[in-house]
């Protein structure tokens, strides 16, 4: 693993969104892990000694949803910059504040680009 590049991990249980944004990141030249579900993803965090960003739904099969991984993430990582996706607008206010942005689904893979590119900057 290069040093220099960006470690994300893309927490989504629909496997065709969670490949789709994993497969654009890559592009960009980010390495990208892949969790089906808060459970997996805290498992992975615990595991890697380097996560830069994660990319999380928010509602998800298992223990956890992405408003819980963030939190558990950010209790031993303060550093670590948070996205999350969620297509249910009531939950755009309920604990959005827990992450640095909040993306409304559905958004185009350029306004993530965006927001990635924004926030591993910062």
């Amino acid at each position: 693993m290069s040093r220099d590049r960006s470690v994300i991990l893309v927490v989504d249980d629909e496997e065709r969104i969670r490949k789709l944004i994993g497969e654009q990141l890559e592009d960009e030249g980010y390495e990208v892990m892949l969790a089906a579900n808060g459970d997996d993803a805290f498992e992975i965090l615990q595991g890697t000694s380097r996560i830069d960003l994660i990319v999380t739904d928010v509602r998800m099969p298992g223990a956890m949803n992405g408003f819980d991984l963030i939190e558990r993430a950010l209790a031993s990582r303060p550093d670590l910059r948070t996205i999350i996706m969620s297509g249910y607008t009531g939950e755009s206010t309920q604990r959005t504040g827990l992450a640095d942005r909040f993306l409304q689904k559905p958004f185009t893979l350029r306004s993530l680009e965006t927001e990635v590119k924004n926030l591993l900057a910062a």
